[in-house]
């Protein structure tokens, strides 16, 4: 009867396992339309911590940095806000002239590839179709991600009013006693360090993208820098998402030329900033498995929406950050990252 006991037990607990896992997604699912804005507000205030800490460096007092802060966060964040909703809300208004233009072009290939003896009507009218899908697919997820940044912002600028507070808090010895609260300071400071340095490069990438298509005249210039700015945080994959709209644009306006050089140019600036610029900054990375960044980013779009997507890479790092402090799970901070967070400097 003992070994009998012995071998279910296991069993449960691990179906009680799967029972609570399954639970707490399903919980994390239904309340999506109050989570992501507040997820996507602490990752907004890991942005935001660097540049505060940069200006009490460069002389300025606590109170008057928080000020110039909160004003920078509410009339650049929120002005950014509002050019980029009308930048979405104009683009899917003409949405069907770029599909008219798109068609246009690829009847263009099917006639030059008809003359050379290869038939393309057919993959040119799927590409055409398929372009125009994925355009207002992306399209639609910007909408509904930036449509929660409003209520984001606003949480940023509350929080960091109330910075002092929170602080005291996490240093105090109630904090200190409790075996894996006592890991948020540490925790913090390295994700805040880290993103700090993402930030600084996929601004870099932003300004080049947007001068790119400034250059060759493409449409939406600024909202596609911003665009490279947030999904550059994916490391692998980011900024090929983020490189669609504009290539598109610049096909169906200009032709296949122009939307070559978008692609050629925003390699090379990814290529650049990955293995020149980034080493430089960082040292040795925190380095993230690509199998896990892509599992990462389909799972938490399909939990989260749209802005999962976004944010499945601070929910990774803080993940990966928590299992290289325990000695229990370091086999799994393993499987997501090939380096250890030691390697990150302690400053922005």
């Amino acid at each position: 009867m003992n070994n009998r006991d012995l071998t279910i037990s296991p069993i449960i607990q691990t179906l009680a396992v799967f029972a609570l896992v399954g639970f707490v997604l399903a919980l994390l699912h239904l309340s999506v339309a109050v989570l992501v804005p507040i997820l996507f507000a602490f990752f907004l205030i890991a942005l935001a911590l660097p540049v505060f800490q940069w200006l009490q460096k460069r002389g300025l007092k606590r109170g008057l940095a928080l000020f110039v802060l909160i004003f920078i966060l509410l009339g650049g964040g929120l002005g950014l806000l509002f050019l980029a909703l009308a930048s979405v809300a104009s683009l899917q208004a003409g949405l069907e002239a770029y599909a008219d233009q798109m068609s246009a072009k690829m009847a263009d290939l099917s006639a030059a590839s008809a003359g050379a003896g290869v038939d393309l009507t057919g993959v040119s009218e799927q590409i055409a179709a398929l372009s125009s899908t994925v355009l207002a697919g992306l399209l639609g997820a910007m909408a509904s991600a930036l449509s929660d940044g409003l209520v984001s912002i606003v949480i940023v600028a509350l929080f960091l009013l109330e910075s002092d507070r929170f602080l005291n808090i996490v240093r105090t010895g109630v904090v200190k006693d409790r075996p894996m609260l006592n890991q948020l300071p540490a925790v913090g400071q390295t994700a805040v360090t880290y993103f700090g340095i993402r930030a600084r490069l996929n601004l870099i990438t932003g300004v080049g993208v947007t001068l790119i298509c400034l250059l060759l005249g493409v449409d939406y210039a600024l909202l596609w820098g911003v665009l490279a700015f947030f999904l550059s945080f994916i490391p692998y994959i980011g900024l090929a998402i983020a490189m669609i709209p504009p290539t598109l644009l610049a096909l169906a306006e200009f032709g296949w030329v122009q939307a070559l050089i978008v692609i050629i140019g925003v390699t090379a600036i990814n290529l650049l900033i990955e293995n020149v610029l980034e080493p430089g900054y960082t040292g040795k990375r925190l380095s993230l498995s690509p199998t896990f960044v892509f599992i990462s980013v389909f799972f938490w779009a399909w939990l989260l929406g749209p802005i999962g997507a976004l944010l499945s890479m601070p929910i990774t790092v803080m993940l990966l950050l928590v299992f290289q402090r325990n000695e229990s799970t370091l086999w799994l901070a393993k499987i997501i990252g090939r380096e250890s967070a030691d390697s990150l400097p302690a400053g922005a």
